[in-house]
């Protein structure tokens, strides 16, 4: 009797077993990218269900089942969905939205406040990356673009912050014109209803300053290299007295001085000064997002796979090419040098342990983030730390650390299968064979086909309404 006891008590421990390993998708005898050691796990099973991972194992240690379906990796890479960490969703049509996942983005910061309805659209759809989306950009009286919203005084400044929050945009976004009292308006409203903000560093508040107030990131390496000169102080005496001045009338002109004043700044930098800040930044937690594709693009010619992977055809609106020059004039020479220190320090702050975002503010999506990367080893990055930025890193900052940003058990299953090791050579996130989201098995060629196909008629249309 005790015989037929265990007997089947053993089966329904095989059954139960059995019942918990029913995957959606297996990948199977695939090497793992591990984005927080920097190295590869060779020859793994993947077990997918219900949207997460449910189990890995070596090679040939998961079964399918009828409803399974099964993705051969040996020889592939599997790594996690990458992130944008500053995009600007300026698409006529929400099928663009495609070319992120097409191109192994699976996840969005969006600093513009706009489109929060294809926000709402992202829990079921997997041609639609996970979005964290800004509040309308917050700038001072005299904004600097005309469609950013005018904060006058700190009661509108806290209103702003409220509203905001109770319409559901994940965060508030500043600009460079937000005047001093307005700005800590705004840090107070935040630190009191648990609401982060990011953004530009306002012209008149110091690097250091920002970083103690709590500002979650900062873009496009805003105000460092003023923060490195020697001549801060004279700098910021013109500055504050420029901004004390301008007025919707005048807005142009002084803005255009704002902007030569502080790169005037470069000519003084000081690597002491430098390190100090870069020492004291460490202390504090927040994030810097360079958009290295944008400080480029301005300054230099493209990267040679920008001139040919035909990108243009997937846009209303095709990248400008940079020309090219026999002679370099001068403006540009010292606008390549002021890149290149930019890039310095970025190495300088990343070696420091501040964290870095991969973000792209371009309008390609998808393709300007592996430019992103790209850059970030130009700049130093090991491959390894390069990807950091756009999977894990993105993951700590939304504080999604235990859902996303790595190929591990228990989480969020959005993945890209890729034909070529990316830790030998960032170019390789280029070369996918696969996207896995949302429990699809997505090919990217179809999907950069439905995109193309959009993106003609809305291109004829234009046409053809201007004529």
């Amino acid at each position: 009797m005790k015989q037929l006891q265990i007997i089947l008590l053993l089966l329904s421990f095989s059954m139960i077993s059995c019942q918990k390993e029913k995957y959606d998708i297996i990948i199977k005898n695939v090497n793992i990218v591990d984005v927080e050691a920097g190295k590869i796990i060779q020859a793994q099973d993947i077990g997918i269900t219900n949207q997460m991972i449910t189990r890995i194992t070596n090679a040939n240690g998961l079964s399918p089942n009828d409803s399974t379906k099964v993705l051969d990796g040996t020889g592939k890479f599997v790594m996690p969905g990458l992130w944008d960490m500053h995009v600007h969703l300026y698409f006529p049509d929400k099928e663009y939205l495609k070319l992120y996942i097409a191109k192994g983005v699976t996840g969005i910061r969006e600093m513009s406040g706009w489109k929060m309805k294809w926000k709402d659209s992202t829990n079921q759809n997997q041609f639609v990356p996970r979005m964290q989306i800004s509040s309308l950009i917050m700038d001072g009286p005299a904004p600097w673009f005309k469609g950013d919203v005018p904060v006058k005084n700190c009661e509108e400044a806290v209103k702003m912050v409220k509203e905001a929050k109770r319409k559901g945009h994940d965060f508030v976004k500043l600009l460079s014109l937000v005047p001093r009292d307005q700005y800590h308006a705004i840090v107070e409203e935040c630190q009191k209803s648990g609401y982060s903000f990011a953004g530009h560093i306002p012209f008149c508040i110091p690097t250091l300053e920002a970083a103690k107030a709590g500002q979650k990131s900062n873009e496009h390496m805003e105000s460092i290299l003023l923060a490195c000169s020697s001549k801060e102080e004279e700098y910021r005496v013109r500055i504050d007295s420029l901004l004390e001045n301008l007025n919707p009338d005048n807005a142009p002109t002084q803005k255009r001085k704002l902007i030569m004043t502080e790169r005037g700044a470069t000519a003084s930098f000081n690597q002491e000064k430098a390190d100090r800040l870069i020492d004291s930044l460490s202390k504090y937690q927040m994030w810097q997002c360079p958009t290295l594709s944008v400080l480029q693009a301005h300054v230099f010619n493209q990267l040679p796979i920008q001139k040919t992977d035909g990108r243009e055809a997937y846009f209303p609106f095709p990248p400008k090419k940079i020309p090219e020059f026999k002679t370099i004039p001068k403006p540009l020479q010292k606008a390549r040098g002021r890149v290149k220190l930019q890039m310095k320090l970025l190495k300088q702050m990343h070696d420091k342990g501040i964290g870095i975002l991969a973000g792209t503010d371009q309008g390609c999506a998808g393709f300007n983030l592996h430019d992103e990367l790209a850059f970030m080893v130009n700049a130093g990055f090991s491959e390894a730390d390069a990807l950091k930025t756009a999977t894990i890193n993105p993951a700590i900052y939304t504080d999604q650390e235990e859902f996303l940003g790595s190929v591990s058990p228990n989480k969020a299953a959005d993945l890209i299968l890729l034909n070529s090791n990316p830790l030998e050579n960032i170019q390789n996130t280029r070369d996918i064979n696969l996207v896995i989201y949302r429990n699809h098995i997505l090919d990217p060629q179809k999907l950069l086909q439905d995109v193309k196909s959009v993106n003609e008629k809305i291109v004829s249309a234009t046409k053809k309404s201007k004529e």
